[in-house]
């Protein structure tokens, strides 16, 4: 993956290479762009998701990283903005596109938000876990409906192990959607940030103010990231067999159906755009 975002920086972007990871890192790297670059918004597909991205980082708050969201092609976070960004001005098109991916009959799609947890944190996790996006849509029976979006690119799940009373407090509901027999398997640390993204989604619904009627955690990988297919598959096993509150698609699914649903010529080039930038490796083989 490296590769391929080299690839494209010099041979769809032409730019040069810039240093990082992080903002005072000397190496240079092939998938990192300049300052100049990163500033100008090079790392975004179009200037609208580059401007969604200035709104949201001036808005503040979450886990949104200025230097690796700017100039790290690498990082999901902007990979998460080329995905979900022209969602979050455009409620028509969210709508459209969320209904090629969702089981539901959609009515209207309410809001859309990128880098987002419920407030205050203390009456839900009590920690800093985020959903990468988050979609508010109302079904045709009048149901509202929360989808907590996270999104994996090459980077593994967190490699440390968190657990504490407020994640046990959610298993314990009733409609608990973990098996009984997945008490002392859930925080492993091969699913432990997949469980905490799950458990806020579960959260989410259950919060005594809450006024969702269902919530959901989507996790979106790359098709290519077997390690990250298998612990879903895995982490799914821990689950009712009659739960639907957690499902997965790759970002070649979630594309291929938006094409076939995309309206205007300006969507199907920037999910034409998406491919070309994250999923068709293939452009890049034989290239040094």
């Amino acid at each position: 993956m490296r590769k391929h975002q080299s690839w494209y920086r010099a041979n769809e972007l032409r730019l040069p290479y810039g240093t990082g990871p992080g903002p005072n890192d000397t190496s240079s790297y092939g998938n990192m762009l300049t300052r100049v670059d990163g500033e100008a918004g090079r790392n975004f597909l179009t200037q609208e998701i580059y401007e969604v991205a200035l709104d949201r980082m001036a808005h503040g708050g979450g886990v949104v990283e200025k230097y690796r969201l700017l100039h790290n092609m690498l990082s999901s976070q902007p990979m998460c903005f080329n995905l979900f960004g022209p969602l979050v001005r455009d409620y028509d098109l969210a709508k459209n596109l969320l209904a090629a991916i969702v089981p539901e009959k959609i009515s209207e799609v309410t809001r859309v938000e990128i880098e987002w947890a419920p407030q205050p944190a203390t009456d839900y996790l009590n920690d800093r876990t985020a959903f990468d996006a988050f979609i508010e849509y109302r079904t045709e029976d009048g149901h509202l409906v929360g989808l907590g979006i996270e999104t994996k690119l090459s980077e593994p799940f967190s490699q440390k192990v968190y657990d504490r009373p407020e994640y046990r407090r959610w298993m314990q509901l009733p409609d608990s959607p973990w098996s009984p027999d997945s008490w002392d398997k859930v925080q492993a640390i091969e699913y432990n940030q997949l469980w905490r993204d799950h458990l806020l989604a579960v959260a989410l619904r259950f919060h005594t103010k809450s006024k969702f009627n269902r919530t959901r955690l989507m996790l979106v990988y790359h098709p290519e990231d077997v390690n990250c297919a298998r612990n879903i598959l895995n982490y799914k096993n821990l689950l009712r067999d009659d739960d639907d509150s957690m499902f997965s698609l790759s970002i070649g699914q979630i594309v291929d159906r938006w094409l076939s649903v995309a309206k205007k010529d300006d969507h199907k080039k920037w999910l034409e755009s998406f491919k070309k930038r994250y999923i068709d490796l293939d452009l890049s083989k034989g290239s040094i």
